[in-house]
C-alpha cells in the first residue's frame, strides 16, 4: 500500500467513506486539467486538505540528502501544491470531485479561513531532527500550513478519532503555534501539543508535563461512538430517492465532539429500549448550540407503528421550534418481532420564524421533557 494509500484508508475508517476525498482532478477548461491536494476531508464547514510527500529509498540517503529532500519537497513542493489548491477552491465555483463512496460533489468553500492546511511527509530515519521540528509554514497566499509527520499523525487520528475534533485539534495548534512561536515549542513532540489540547488549557505556555493527559485519556468508546451507525447507514435505509439524502443526517452526526456524541447515543439507545419494552414515553432530545443542530429521539409503540412518520414530523417541527434551531433530526424507533427495529429518520433546514399556531399548541399541550443546559466536559482522564 503507497503512503497516499494508506492516508486515504487512515482517513475513511475514522472520518467516513462519506466525507473522504482522493481522486481529486478537475478541469479548469476544457483542455486543461489539474489537481487538487492528495486528499481531502470535507464535511460542510470542517474542511481538510493534506499534500503528501514520501521519502523513496535509496542506497546512498544521509542525514544531508535528507535534509535537501525534505527542504525540497516538503517545505517546497507540498507548500507550492497547497498554494495552489488554495487558489482553485478560490477561482473556481464547480469543482467536481468524486468522494470514497463514489458519490459525485461540487466542492464548495465559504472562505479560505475555513480551510485547514496540512502536509503530511513520511520520512526516513536519517532525516535530521532540525527538519523534524518544523511544525508549520507561513504562507503569504495560503496561510498557516500545519506540517506534520506520518507518524505523528496516525497517533492524533487515533487519539481524537471524530473529524471535529481533529478540526478542532488543527484549530488550537495554529493558534498555540502562533502564540508561543519560540524554540521551546519547537522542540516539543506533537504528543505535548496534543495533551495540551486534550486539557483545554489553551492560555499555558507549551511544556512536556502536558504529555500526561495524552496518557490518561480514557476513551469510553462504548459510551459514544456512532461509526458503526454512520458507516451502515446507506446499506440500511429503504429510500435511496436520490441517493445522497442521508448525507445531511450523517453530517449532522459527523460533526459532533464525544462529548456530544455520548448524549446522543445514550438517548438513542433509550429510546431503542423503551421501544422494545413497547413503553409509551415522552421523547428524548438534545439541541447543540454550537452546531445549531437539535436531535429528538421517539420511542414508538407497536399500535401506533402506523402513524409513526407523522408523529415523527410532529415531534421534529416542535422540537426545532421550541429551541429556537435553524435545523432539527428527528429518529423513530420501532421494534420488530423478529428482533430487529424499524427507525425512521426526518430533517428539517430552514431558518426559525414566529409560528403563532405551533405556539399555541406547545403551551397547550407540551409534548416534551424540558431542556436543561449543561455544559459537558469532553474528555475523562
Amino acid at each position: 500500500m503507497s503512503f497516499q494509500e494508506h492516508i486515504s484508508s487512515l482517513n475513511e475508517f475514522y472520518f467516513f467513506r462519506e466525507f473522504t476525498f482522493s481522486t481529486n482532478k478537475f478541469y479548469k477548461s476544457p483542455d486543461k486539467e489539474v489537481e487538487l491536494a492528495d486528499n481531502i476531508v470535507w464535511l460542510d464547514d470542517i474542511f481538510i486538505i493534506y499534500q503528501l510527500k514520501e521519502r523513496e529509498f535509496t542506497q546512498d540517503l544521509t542525514a544531508n540528502s535528507e535534509e535537501k529532500w525534505f527542504k525540497k519537497k516538503v517545505i517546497g513542493k507540498a507548500k507550492e501544491q497547497i498554494r495552489d489548491t488554495v487558489v482553485y477552491l478560490q477561482d473556481f465555483s464547480n469543482i467536481q470531485i468524486q468522494n470514497h463512496r463514489l458519490d459525485t460533489f461540487n466542492i464548495k468553500v465559504p472562505s479560505p479561513d475555513f480551510v485547514h492546511k496540512l502536509i503530511l511527509y513520511k520520512p526516513h530515519e536519517f532525516l535530521p531532527e532540525s527538519c523534524r521540528k518544523h511544525k508549520y509554514y507561513p504562507s503569504k497566499t495560503a496561510g498557516f500550513i500545519h506540517i506534520i509527520s506520518s507518524e505523528d499523525y496516525r497517533g492524533i487520528v487515533k487519539t481524537l478519532i471524530t473529524p471535529a475534533e481533529f478540526a478542532d485539534y488543527l484549530m488550537f495548534r495554529e493558534q498555540l503555534i502562533n502564540k508561543w512561536e519560540d524554540e521551546d515549542t519547537f522542540n516539543l513532540p506533537e504528543q505535548a501539543l496534543v495533551g495540551q489540547y486534550l486539557s483545554g488549557e489553551s492560555e499555558n505556555k507549551p511544556n512536556l508535563s502536558f504529555i500526561s493527559y495524552l496518557q490518561q485519556l480514557e476513551h469510553n468508546f462504548e459510551e459514544w461512538d456512532m461509526s458503526g451507525i454512520i458507516s451502515i447507514f446507506l446499506e440500511r435505509i429503504t429510500t435511496k430517492n436520490p441517493p445522497t439524502d442521508y448525507y445531511y443526517i450523517i453530517r449532522e452526526i459527523g460533526k459532533l465532539m464525544r462529548h456530544e456524541l455520548r448524549e446522543f447515543k445514550t438517548r438513542y439507545k433509550l429510546s431503542m429500549e423503551d421501544a422494545k419494552a413497547n413503553k409509551i414515553i415522552l421523547p428524548y432530545r438534545i439541541a447543540i448550540p454550537r452546531t445549531g443542530c437539535g436531535f429528538v429521539f421517539v420511542p414508538v409503540t407497536h399500535d401506533l407503528k402506523e402513524t409513526r412518520l407523522n408523529a415523527l414530523q410532529n415531534f421534529t417541527h416542535a422540537h426545532k421550534y421550541d429551541q429556537k434551531l435553524s435545523k432539527c433530526i428527528g429518529v423513530s424507533f420501532v421494534a420488530e418481532e423478529d428482533g430487529w427495529y424499524l427507525i425512521d429518520w426526518c430533517y428539517l433546514d430552514f431558518p426559525w420564524q414566529h409560528d403563532p399556531e405551533l405556539e399555541n399548541n406547545l403551551q397547550h399541550n407540551y409534548p416534551f421533557r424540558k431542556v436543561q443546559s449543561a455544559k459537558l466536559s469532553q474528555y475523562k482522564f
